[in-house]
């Protein structure tokens, strides 16, 4: 997938783009059908400071549980093991992020709009009955974590990036090829399969710059008019459904202005969003039309996520 200077420079690095030990053996807990809450509690009281950034997630409006949580084992009762795989995740994004160094590279705007993308695909995944919601909110919170990479350690590249972004008007993906032969896509989706993430999620990252007719299995047609039915199944006619609610939220972020940090004036290619969306700018405007209601839920699901920012 990488030219060799890529692959090497990526293999150097793995190690300090990580998940902390404690949770990812959390995370591998949660996933064993064996494991009870006594167990994974256990697992997570070897990180103290970790239990108490999940309490208080756990405590806020993003889940808002009518009773106070007051030990982790209660939190994985009454939230779910799926609630406290979402609460890690968004706490070890969270961390990495605070890592990142570069001049030239507004870090927090980019928290900002990565926030408001989890938020975005968490509210549409309910939306569209899609199972795991926190699933989606990870998957649009870590679906540009290639760029954190090129960002921190390939910095000599991306300031050539941004200048054929400004002086050719190319994308960031055509300048990110032009420069790397590769993409934040596919860098940022090498990087959570080491973390061994679930394969939708990978392929969410990886896929959601690639054009929908690549995956389609029905015409685009029956698509647009099917898929948002919350009544029935048919969003499984899209192929990779996470993909589609990833790149609807990278679309709300970029039409309510959280894509500031990318300077570009020729956007890259989202799959499915650009052709369900672009028709829409008379609704768009109109104050009481469905979209701008949903970007209402939507910002106040982001304002509720701002707990992890605070940690």
């Amino acid at each position: 997938m990488f030219e060799k200077r890529i692959e090497q420079k990526l293999e150097n690095i793995r190690n300090l783009i990580t998940i902390p030990v404690v949770a990812q053996q959390v995370l591998a807990a949660v996933d064993d059908p064996t494991m009870n809450a006594a167990t994974i509690s256990a697992l997570l009281e070897q990180d103290q400071s970790l239990v108490a950034r999940i309490l208080r997630v756990a405590n806020s409006p993003f889940y808002g549980f009518a009773r106070k949580i007051s030990t982790v084992e209660l939190a994985i009762v009454v939230l779910g093991t799926n609630a406290i795989k979402e609460i890690i995740y968004g706490l070890s994004v969270k961390k990495i992020f605070k890592k990142v160094q570069s001049l030239g590279f507004d870090i927090e705007s980019f928290w900002t709009y990565s926030l408001f993308c989890g938020s975005a695909a968490r509210v549409v995944a309910r939306k569209l009955q899609y199972k795991l919601a926190g699933e989606a909110f990870v998957a649009g919170l870590m679906h540009d974590i290639g760029i954190l990479v090129i960002v921190q350690h390939f910095s000599q590249d991306y300031i050539k990036i941004k200048k054929l972004m400004h002086e050719r008007n190319l994308s960031l993906i055509e300048s990110e090829m032009a420069v790397l032969n590769t993409t934040h896509s596919e860098i940022g989706a090498w990087l959570v399969q080491k973390w061994n993430l679930p394969d939708k999620l990978i392929q969410s990252i990886l896929n959601h710059h690639i054009h929908f007719t690549d995956f389609l299995k029905f015409d685009s047609e029956n698509l647009v008019k099917e898929s948002f039915d919350a009544d029935s199944d048919d969003f499984e006619i899209i192929d990779q459904p996470l993909t589609a609610i990833v790149s609807i939220s990278e679309w709300f972020a970029r039409k309510y202005k959280f894509y500031q940090w990318n300077t570009e004036k020729s956007q890259s290619t989202l799959y499915i969003s650009n052709e369900l969306f672009n028709d829409l700018d008379e609704e768009i405007v109109d104050p009481e039309s469905s979209i701008n209601l949903l970007q209402n839920e939507i910002y106040e699901e982001f304002v509720k996520a701002s707990v992890f920012g605070e940690l």
